[in-house]
């Protein structure tokens, strides 16, 4: 079972179960599947919402087996709690990491319109996309916290370091062309310090900060609003996040002690909901 019901402390067995059995059963017809799938092979998703922000999405192959007695053959693939209540994001040029059925995901990298930026996330909805993605398409994301610590205001301003941001970030993630640019322009030492501070304290380098690997995200952000949402019989608490001029949403699965204005540091992975 998939880790978007984990990392909320929730179980996925019964809702998942329940979404099986009670679900509205969509076929997935987007053209990234058709190579995965054999002639009697059925890539289809059992929807079923759950109050009116979350929903489940269990995943099936499905083999029709042509004998005598005629039979269907299941095999479950995971099951997805979206939530329908992070930030509004217009993307295009989706990409899809999945390159079989045995090591299933739902693993999307898109290009964010406004900004030109790449984010990844899960698109939990997979199911209910058209055969062909149209050129932009609206998503709902939502960062599931697995970590969220509250920060002390930034005292300190480090101008070399935000004016070469994004290319730390890859330097950070071990993109060795990017630390070479780094020392052509700032020297051995200066690079050997920015790398130093932003793999350990980046909180101390930067007032706010989105740093991924894949659909894994650290942010550092200032929080916009708090409010709790309820699913399967637990609390949890939808916070919003403001962050290197982006305004995101986080879901955590136990109570934050945080307000509007504060500082905090909050690690997890990214979810996505289409939105048609």
């Amino acid at each position: 079972m998939d880790d978007s019901f984990s990392i909320l402390s929730l179980t996925a067995e019964e809702p998942c179960e329940e979404a099986k059995e009670r679900g509205k059963e969509v076929e997935v017809k987007h053209f990234v599947f058709e190579d995965l799938l054999d002639t009697q092979e059925k890539l289809v998703c059992n929807c079923l919402a759950v109050n009116e922000l979350f929903s489940v999405y269990h995943y099936l192959l499905r083999k029709d087996l042509r004998s005598l007695f005629s039979r269907k053959e299941e095999l479950s693939l995971g099951c997805y709690l979206a939530y329908r209540g992070g930030s509004l994001f217009t993307f295009e040029d989706f990409n899809f990491k999945i390159h079989s059925l045995e090591e299933f995901s739902l693993l999307v990298e898109a290009v964010e319109v406004s900004s030109g930026s790449s984010f990844y996330f899960e698109l939990c909805n997979l199911c209910e996309l058209p055969e062909r993605t149209p050129h932009e398409q609206d998503v709902i994301l939502t960062l599931y916290a697995t970590s969220l610590k509250r920060l002390p205001p930034s005292v300190h301003f480090d101008q070399i370091a935000d004016e070469n941001r994004e290319i730390l970030k890859l330097a950070v993630r071990g993109n060795e062309k990017a630390t070479e640019k780094l020392e052509r322009e700032l020297g051995e030492r200066e690079t050997e310090r920015l790398l130093a501070e932003f793999r350990t304290r980046p909180e101390e380098l930067f007032d706010t900060c989105i740093l991924s690997t894949q659909n894994l995200y650290s942010i550092i952000g200032i929080v916009t609003s708090v409010r709790k949402v309820s699913v399967l019989g637990k609390s949890l608490y939808s916070v919003g996040l403001f962050s290197e001029e982006v305004n995101l949403t986080v879901l955590a699965p136990t109570s934050v002690r945080v307000t509007d204005g504060d500082r905090i540091e909050v690690s997890g992975r990214m979810y996505g909901v289409a939105v048609f």
